[in-house]
């Protein structure tokens, strides 16, 4: 199962670490940014499928609009977005009668030219109707038997969607008898940057480290949900490709 107190652990993969149709399983740590939430850690499988148009790789599914090339790609599709936020992962009395927030489902339009990606992303189930936009750079470097892919990313997050991640409504508030106090998520931002190293074990079997650090706009530690605006993250996993 997911946890939702680590944000879609399957992001820390860059798009361009698995360029090929794989199956895998990877281990995950991260810390959480929410009130009294303990690290989580998972081990979770993972699977990958690259044709020529259609592509999988969770959390998205999509299709490639134009023929994809390794200098540009115009991919359009749909992403599964679990909350970041389960109030049972907290070890505080109150965060724990507050509501769950649920899962999401987004529609996304990605364009990358060379290192640099763009992508936009709109809710389209009615969780929070909220969207996103964001950038990214990342440029791979091969050494031996090793691939390293610095990377580091912005992410624009609406109110909508902040909202819903980080604020507390009246009806939350009401379930705590008001401890924990009302409050409503303006939109904010989050930088992430890191690093995966990628060693090939064969032909068709790799291996895979990253480590990740994101940094929210500090304005969320004005949430009475949230502790902390930045999140430590790490990966190993194990891939075969095909």
């Amino acid at each position: 199962m997911l946890n939702k107190a680590f944000s879609m652990p399957l992001l820390i993969v860059p798009c361009f670490a698995m360029a090929e149709s794989s199956i895998g399983v990877v281990g995950t740590y991260s810390q959480s940014i929410y009130k009294e939430t303990n690290t989580q850690s998972n081990i979770l499988p993972a699977l990958s499928y690259k044709g020529e148009r259609f592509f999988f790789n969770y959390p998205e599914i999509g299709y490639h609009l134009i023929p994809k090339s390794p200098h540009q790609s115009l991919s359009a599709g749909l992403r599964h977005t679990p909350s970041p936020f389960d109030p049972d992962e907290s070890n505080n009395i109150d965060v724990q009668s507050l509501d769950d927030r649920h899962d999401s489902g987004m529609a996304f339009i990605s364009y990358r030219f060379g290192p640099i990606t763009t992508k936009l992303a709109q809710d389209v189930t009615g969780v929070h109707d909220g969207y996103y936009g964001q950038l990214s750079l990342g440029y791979p470097i091969s050494i031996e038997a090793w691939r390293i892919i610095p990377s580091i990313s912005y992410q624009y997050i609406s109110s909508g969607m902040s909202d819903y991640m980080f604020g507390v409504s009246q009806s939350d508030s009401a379930q705590t008898g008001g401890t924990i106090s009302t409050y409503d998520s303006p939109a904010t931002s989050k930088v992430s940057y890191g690093a995966t190293a990628i060693y090939s074990i064969t032909k068709n079997i790799n291996t895979m480290v990253s480590i990740k650090q994101t940094q929210y706009n500090e304005n969320i530690t004005n949430s009475p949900i949230v502790d902390d605006n930045t999140v430590n993250s790490f990966l190993v996993g194990i891939f075969y490709k095909f």
